[in-house]
């Protein structure tokens, strides 16, 4: 695992960065219109921490999570203090989607999550940041990106072992794939790519999709313990899933893409990063951008407009924006896996 994971300290570093647009731009979690819910709502299951209260917090509350989880942002994004700031931002999101999945309906985004704090002891705030962390002991990266690889192919195989159950079924008048489909056609009413065309395929080719599907998502740890080139094989079907997935059942799945970009060798980028901190003008201008960015999320909380996440929140742009997302992803591990063919040299 540590030879198919391993990654240079550099593309960890704009790895860092990349997260944290990622989470400020696309997808940035808010809170505060929980603080509106009625109590009415409040339903949490066992295993959660909302189970310790009798109701919602007041809406103050989710106010001061949502100003806490930017400033968290953008500590990591900035470099300023990123190992706390990202473990932070981890912990204040897991707080707010406990109380947002006392309602009932709970999301596929704990291992994003969970990503945030474990890259946050991968040593990627030591370099190219305001207030670099302290170095982290020999071995401790290779040893983070190898759980976080394990992490991401338990989440992919439980999802498999689940969908086994029902649709390795064997009867050609049942499939599993088309429940996805309806429920998303009539009951979300989503008509985006290629969802229309669908029901023009021979049935037997949906029961391809069932078979293929549970085969994919029970073979990341084979792909994963083969070593290097495999891994980054199965990373790009990965993509190419979700880019399926979203072209065909208009699932975008964004929350995964950040996280594949983990083991993709960003090193190549280091230098430009580097730029940004190393002369003081390019700095200036980089923080203040960043600035800028932190500031819009805090227009978005208190629900004053100019705010680009009206326009982000919108269903097109959502769809649109995921469908470029995962067509660079693919072509990137595409590039990726191609330069590793020709190439023996030491990923570090």
């Amino acid at each position: 695992m540590k030879e198919s994971t391993q990654m240079p300290l550099q593309s960890l570093v704009v790895l860092r960065i990349l997260t944290g647009l990622f989470f400020l731009i696309i997808y940035s979690p808010f809170f505060f219109w929980i603080g509106e819910v009625p109590q009415v709502f409040f339903y949490p299951p066992i295993l959660s921490l909302a189970n310790l209260f009798s109701g919602f917090p007041p809406a103050y509350f989710f106010y001061v999570l949502d100003i806490l989880i930017t400033l968290a942002l953008l500590g990591v994004t900035l470099g300023y203090k990123a190992k706390f700031s990202g473990i932070a931002a981890s912990l204040l999101l897991f707080i707010g989607f406990n109380w947002q999945y006392s309602m009932g309906k709970i999301d596929h985004n704990i291992l994003l999550l969970t990503f945030l704090g474990l890259m946050s002891f991968s040593g990627w705030g030591t370099k190219a940041a305001l207030v670099p962390d302290t170095p982290e002991p020999e071995g401790r990266k290779e040893k983070v990106t190898s759980l976080l690889a394990v992490l991401l192919c338990f989440g992919m195989f439980s999802a498999g072992f689940l969908k086994a159950y029902v649709w390795i079924d064997f009867d050609p008048t049942m499939n599993g794939f088309l429940r996805w489909y309806y429920s998303g056609l009539y009951g979300k009413e989503t008509d985006y790519f290629l969802i229309k065309y669908l029901q023009e395929l021979p049935f037997w080719w949906l029961d391809i999709m069932d078979y293929g599907g549970v085969v994919f998502e029970l073979s990341p740890f084979l792909f994963l313990l083969l070593g290097r080139k495999s891994w980054r094989l199965w990373l790009l079907g990965a993509t190419l899933f979700h880019l399926m997935n979203l072209l065909i059942l208009n699932i975008p799945f964004t929350p995964s893409f950040i996280i594949y970009l983990t083991f993709l060798n960003l090193k190549g980028l280091y230098p430009k990063v580097e730029q940004l901190f190393a002369k003081k003008t390019n700095r200036q201008i980089f923080v203040g951008l960043i600035v800028l960015l932190g500031i819009n999320r805090f227009l978005y909380s208190f629900s004053i407009p100019f705010s680009y996440f009206e326009f982000l929140k919108q269903r097109d742009v959502i769809m649109y924006l995921a469908l470029i997302l995962w067509v660079s992803a693919a072509c990137l591990f595409a590039r990726d896996i191609w330069k590793l063919s020709f190439s023996q040299s030491d990923p570090t």
